[in-house]
């Protein structure tokens, strides 16, 4: 990164770990990050994010669509609440479960003959 090298350790399990002395050390906690926002915005990104979990967990691009299509009517959040939402909270973790691109396992055919 910047030239200067990174020493590892082995920790008396056996797990490598670097001592990183610093002085500063910056870390996102839902209440920093909410700070950005009003409290209406935050009231209205934790409706977002309940009325994701009853509809069926989907995707911020899904849910997105529904509200743009007005699939749900009278629904009552819009498209700032739900990016909101996943900015403050992150992602919806229910909605993540099972939704990689992993197919499986790859089945291998060998040249063997009997």
């Amino acid at each position: 990164m910047d030239g200067t090298s990174c020493v590892l350790k082995p920790s008396k399990k056996g797990l490598l770990f670097s001592d990183v002395k610093c002085e500063i050390v910056h870390v996102n906690t839902v209440d920093t990050i909410k700070n950005k926002y009003t409290v209406k915005d935050y009231s209205d990104s934790c409706k977002a994010q309940s009325i994701k979990d009853i509809i069926g967990l989907p995707s911020t691009k899904d849910c997105i669509g529904y509200i743009k299509g007005n699939m749900l009517p009278d629904f009552p959040i819009n498209k700032a609440d739900i990016l909101s939402a996943e900015d403050i909270l992150g992602p919806n973790l229910g909605s993540l479960k099972g939704k990689n691109d992993n197919n499986g396992p790859v089945q291998i055919i060998t040249g063997c003959i009997r």
